[in-house]
């Protein structure tokens, strides 16, 4: 690589092109989302820079949500490949945009209950309504990071033409249902303790910390289409959320 030199007539500070550079091999698949970039040493020597210019280009990239550092793991490149163009105020799915490492595979069951009485409060149905139970759990290669509890109106899937005895074309039209457009929530965030379903579930200790995400969904008419539960293991989520003052 070509010696990056120090010279007072630079005017670009060295740890911005070091940050540059490592953007260009996100962009280029050099290092994809889940891979782990080399060490802050060889780094620093591949670039011939200070440790400490490259950290100050490593925070760049932290705080661009491109790369993540985590403790014992170093320097880890996200999923999504840029956090600020998508964050949590954008409606989609949070295990999937957040996870620091990609998701592989899910996992999706489906069940079918009469409405309970706070279904039909937050669905705004009939007592006589029936509800989707949809359980999916998601993985990277064999591990499970990230689990959802989905309750949906029975006639949402009827009118999407779903195959309900395919699980994947469940999990499908619910993760189209989300990335659609036009949707709007009511979201609540909370960290709570893994009791032993969920931690069986996600392969974690019973009492370690979990992120959660309790949502209602509907259209811009108020017509509820689903209402679930998001759990993710706190060292495995970086979540963006753009905010601004008045």
């Amino acid at each position: 690589m070509k010696k990056i030199t120090e010279e007072k007539n630079v005017k670009i500070p060295l740890y911005v092109t070091v940050y540059e550079t490592i953007c260009q091999w996100l962009k280029e698949g050099k290092y994809k989302p889940g891979d782990k970039l080399p060490g802050e040493n060889i780094l620093a020597e591949q670039f011939q820079v200070s440790r400490s210019t490259l950290r100050q280009a490593m925070l760049l990239l932290q705080e661009d949500g491109l790369v993540g550092n985590h403790q014992g793991k170093g320097n880890i490149v996200l999923s999504n490949q840029d956090l600020k163009s998508n964050g949590l105020e954008k409606v989609g799915n949070p295990i999937v945009d957040f996870c620091v490492q990609p998701i592989d595979r899910t996992v999706t069951e489906i069940g079918f209950q009469p409405a309970t009485r706070k279904h039909q409060e937050v669905l705004k149905l009939k007592p006589s309504s029936i509800v989707a139970v949809i359980d999916i759990t998601y993985y990277h290669q064999d591990t499970p990071v990230g689990f959802a509890m989905a309750y949906m109106p029975h006639e949402v899937l009827e009118k999407g033409d779903v195959d309900l005895e395919d699980t994947d074309r469940v999990y499908a039209f619910y993760s189209q249902l989300l990335s659609s457009g036009g949707l709007y929530s009511d979201t609540k965030l909370r960290i709570v303790h893994a009791r032993e379903r969920l931690a069986n579930i996600l392969g974690i200790p019973e009492g370690d910390p979990l992120l959660i995400i309790e949502e209602e969904l509907y259209t811009e008419y108020d017509k509820p289409v689903v209402s679930h539960k998001m759990f993710m293991g706190a060292d495995l989520y970086e979540i963006s959320l753009k905010r601004k003052s008045k």
